[in-house]
């Protein structure tokens, strides 16, 4: 597969979620869920939410520092090089997939929008008393400029064939990340590799969330 370009990720929410939206969408639907708060409904339903990691419905990645992260998926994009310390490996995250993954961050989850997730394009401002904030998005991302012209990506799009997959997530850092300011540090200094292996069934899962995975990289010795 060709390289893509680099991508930096916004985690302005303090965490990272993967999901593919059709098969989020078929979840809601099936449970007769209207809401549009769906980081608080998993965060307060803890059967429903436990659910999800069953079924591959999503996957949480919370308690990071708000960086922006440099992405990448296994095959698609390069490697992370020499100049890059490996700090974390986890596996066995359930995730099934349909037209596609989106890796965003979990900002997406606290007012979901699925009309942003169709693969059209469009954009809109959310006006402020100080002006207006242009936001984007369309097949392959989601953006917006901050008030200082700055553009953060929310949402990257991956086209990872339709199947059922256990994720595996390597967490680096630049082995240079002491010696920088606070504001290079969190400017691209730290990122994930991600890689998808293809199963037949989930056979049980893995929760994210407990206090075993620790995806908060920027913060670690």
């Amino acid at each position: 597969m060709a390289m893509g370009k680099e991508k930096l990720l916004t985690a302005t929410e303090y965490g990272i979620c993967l999901f593919s939206s059709e098969i989020l969408q078929d979840f809601l639907r099936q449970k007769k869920i209207r809401s549009k708060k769906l980081l608080k409904l998993f965060q307060k339903d803890k059967e429903l939410y436990l659910e999800t990691q069953e079924c591959g419905v999503w996957i949480p990645m919370v308690q990071v520092n708000s960086y922006e992260y440099v992405i990448r998926v296994d095959g698609i994009d390069e490697p992370f090089g020499d100049e890059w310390e490996q700090k974390i490996e986890y596996s066995g995250f359930n995730i099934e997939i349909k037209n596609g993954i989106w890796i965003s961050g979990i900002g997406s989850m606290m007012t979901w929008k699925p009309e942003e997730y169709l693969g059209e394009e469009g954009s809109y401002s959310i006006h402020t008393p100080f002006g207006d904030m242009p936001h984007y998005y369309s097949r392959e991302e989601r953006y917006y400029q901050t008030l200082s012209g700055t553009t953060l990506y929310t949402d990257f799009h991956y086209d990872i064939p339709d199947g059922k997959y256990l994720l595996s997530v390597k967490g680096f850092r630049r082995k240079d990340f002491a010696q920088r300011t606070k504001m290079e540090q969190g400017a691209g200094a730290c990122g994930f590799l991600f890689s998808f292996a293809e199963v037949e069934e989930f056979s049980g899962f893995e929760n994210p969330r407990e206090e075993a995975y620790d995806f908060n990289v920027g913060s670690m010795e």
